[in-house]
């Protein structure tokens, strides 16, 4: 069997994928601060430096750190460029891990700012600035988190947790900033940086976690159910009124005169009354949610009892499976067919339980099921395979395949449909015996009496009785050309194309007359097989004797096409030799030429016996008419 993957590519979901762009659009914005301090620090703009007061407190080379950890970031939210982003984390970790041993712990400068930056070239309003701790301590650890993110479970829990305390440190500094703390006069969780920087920290590592949607704490803010739903409202509350409470109690304290305690104390309370209304609109929501999870479930039973009825009552084998191509279900008839119960089949890959093979090539077949989760597209209804069951038998089955979208434009799975071919074969085979039977004893029939005809045409003495005998061999042999036409395609109908040259290239020859073939290759219907090869050898035999093919200057054009209403339109034409008036009208292929096209057939004819030659026009429908069949006409009087 064909290699198959255990996973398959597959597009990821509308939520996954904004997650992934709010990722890009937090590094671009980091990429954007780091910027915009370099471009303060080396071209003086004293109107970007009012603009943006807190710049000077980031140094050159906390600019280029912010700077690489947003390219790193970027590229970590393209699968290619992963290898390039964990190398710039790498170097994150190790320059910061040499600034803070070197420099902040032991005096030791290592001249980056320097190399960056050059003193004499200070901008106005910039002072020079070391990279400070909490800046450095934020780098080191966002590099950290970006070596170990998405590395399986346990170190990508590991990188999550490390993101979780950047923006927890972060969240302290920034706070500090908005209610007057003095980040540099309080021992840790209190750190000595920039706004810019504590921006700059956050938003790496709010971008961190939102590239990894599948895992953490990004997969459950996206989660599509009711607990997911109810940690989207909770969130906003849980990040932002706190803050904004504690801002207030800040002012009490410092407009109002209150106390430590009394402040604390009017926190607590607000807190628990904002975020209990906070919880009551999310719990109405979550009722909400679940009220229509309910109903939601109510319906899928009926749905699932409908399909299970369904899939029950079909003759044809079903089998789901989900987006990795793992089989969900089986109905009846699958299981029959397939030698798989469902319970053993739940689980296992489609390509174990529906193996199929080339009938020709005995080569593994690709798998329907698979095939439409690749492409995204039903595959059409393919035989000539080989199914091989659980206990290696073969059955001979036709199958397809499609793919089951999602409502959200996912791909939910795939359905894989099968029928057994098995008795449709051995009826075919049984119609092919009967009908070589059929044509081995009409071939004996018209060999019989073509034996009869010669024999009584060898025993005649008179030459009227010779030639009428001639006359009818000549037509039982056009009857056999037309028998064999339609044996040639299974009684299905014959080509009149091959129909005109069989009858007409025993005429031809070096030197005789023209004879033109023109028109498109018509499959005749069987009901009309018969009459039009009688048609024609009588139309051929009387321009051997009398017409065009009498002589070699003659010239015959035969030609055809389809009209509307799925007619056939034919033309024969002779050229060279006018047909004498004693031999025009009551001739037997004149009557066959009427009665037969008009009668049997609801045709309509034309013959006209111009001086140039005899001419023809026959319009026969090709479709057997459901209308009764009106009574025979003469033929149109022949021109003067």
């Amino acid at each position: 069997m064909a290699d198959v993957p255990a996973k398959l590519a597959l597009p990821a979901p509308r939520s996954a994928r904004i997650s992934v762009l709010l990722a890009r659009l937090a590094a671009m914005l980091v990429c954007a601060i780091g910027g915009l301090v370099l471009l303060a620090w080396y071209i003086p703009l004293p109107q970007l430096i009012d603009l943006l007061p807190g710049l000077a407190g980031l140094s050159p080379s906390g600019a280029a750190g912010i700077l690489a950890a947003g390219v790193a970031l970027f590229c970590f939210t393209f699968r290619p460029l992963r290898l390039v982003a964990r190398l710039i984390g790498l170097l994150l970790v190790i320059v910061g891990l040499a600034i803070l041993l070197g420099q902040d712990l032991f005096g030791f400068d290592l001249g980056l700012d320097e190399a960056l930056w050059r003193s004499e070239a200070t901008p106005p309003g910039m002072s020079p600035v070391r990279m400070n701790p909490g800046l450095t301590g934020s780098l080191v650890l966002f590099g950290l988190a970006l070596l170990y993110a998405k590395r399986g479970m346990a170190l990508t829990a590991f990188s999550q947790l490390v993101s979780l305390l950047i923006i927890a440190q972060v969240l302290i500094v920034l706070a500090g900033y908005v209610y007057g703390v003095p980040a540099d006069d309080y021992p840790f969780p209190f750190a000595s940086m920039s706004f810019y920087g504590a921006m700059s920290a956050f938003l790496l590592a709010f971008g961190l976690l939102a590239s990894s949607p599948e895992h953490g704490i990004a997969a459950a803010i996206i989660e599509p159910s009711p607990a997911g739903e109810m940690l989207r409202r909770l969130l906003p509350g849980i990040l932002i009124l706190p803050l904004i409470i504690g801002w207030f109690a800040r002012l009490v304290e410092t407009d109002i005169q209150y106390g430590g305690a009394a402040t604390l104390a009017i926190f607590a309370v607000a807190s628990i009354i904002v975020l209990a209304v906070f919880a009551w609109t999310t719990i109405g929501a979550v009722r909400r949610a679940d009220h229509d999870r309910n109903a939601a479930l109510m319906e899928l039973r009926g749905q699932r009892e409908w399909l299970s009825t369904t899939l029950g009552s079909i003759g044809d084998g079903v089998i789901a499976t989900d987006p990795n191509g793992s089989v969900l279900l089986l109905n009846k008839i699958a299981e029959e067919l397939s030698g798989w119960p469902g319970s053993e089949a739940r689980g296992r890959p489609i390509w174990e339980v529906f193996r199929v093979i080339d009938e020709n090539t005995r080569k593994p077949v690709d798998d329907p099921a698979l095939k439409a989760l690749r492409e995204r597209a039903v595959t059409r209804l393919e035989s000539g395979a080989l199914l091989i069951t659980r206990d290696k038998q073969e059955l001979p089955v036709e199958h397809s395949g499609a793919p089951i979208i999602g409502y959200d434009g996912s791909l939910a799975g795939a359905v894989l449909i099968f029928r057994d071919v098995t008795e449709r074969r051995r009826t075919a085979q049984r119609q092919t015996m009967l009908v070589g039977e059929l044509n081995h004893r009409v071939k004996n029939s018209l060999a019989i009496v073509q034996s009869l005809v010669q024999a009584s045409l060898r025993q005649a003495t008179e030459k009227s009785t010779q030639i009428m005998a001639q006359t009818l061999a000549e037509r039982l042999q056009a009857l056999h050309r037309a028998h064999d036409l339609l044996l040639e395609s299974q009684w299905s109908g014959a080509s009149l194309k091959a129909m005109v040259e069989r009858e007409l290239d025993p005429y031809r020859r070096d030197g005789g007359p023209k004879i033109a073939i023109k028109g498109p290759d018509v499959l005749l219907p069987p009901q009309c097989t018969s009459i039009l090869a009688m048609t024609l050898h009588e139309l051929a035999t009387n321009a051997v004797k009398y017409g065009a093919l009498a002589q070699n200057t003659g010239q015959l054009g035969v030609s055809w096409r389809t009209a509307r209403g799925g007619r056939l339109n034919l033309v024969w034409e002779e050229r060279g030799s006018a047909i004498p008036p004693a031999k025009r009208n009551n001739g037997f292929g004149m009557q066959l030429i009427d009665k037969g096209i008009r009668h049997n057939l609801g045709g309509e004819t034309k013959v006209d016996f111009r001086p140039t030659g005899l001419y023809v026009e026959l319009n026969v429908p090709l479709e057997v008419s459901k209308e009764p069949r009106r009574a025979p006409q003469p033929a149109r009087a022949p021109a003067a």
